[in-house]
């Protein structure tokens, strides 16, 4: 299974893709909503939300260290 992370930002409803690559066309995929008015939210439970989708995606040994590569390049 490929996937691509890409950065977004929702404006009235719409999803704008932040950066150069843009939406594709079609696709499926699973959508994460930080809120920026929440300063308070934990990074534990945020890391514990990664941690259940991680599962949920059933990842082997590469797929795994991709996802933690994309995760720690999220995080700078």
């Amino acid at each position: 299974m490929d996937y691509v992370t890409l950065e977004v930002d929702i404006d009235h409803g719409k999803v704008l893709p932040r950066g150069t690559l843009p939406l594709p066309e079609k696709a499926t995929g699973l959508l994460t909503i930080f809120s920026d008015t929440s300063p308070t939210t934990k990074p534990a439970a945020f890391l514990q939300t990664l941690e259940s989708l991680q599962k949920h995606l059933k990842l082997d040994a590469t797929g795994t260290q991709k996802w933690m590569d994309d995760v720690r390049a999220a995080r700078r």
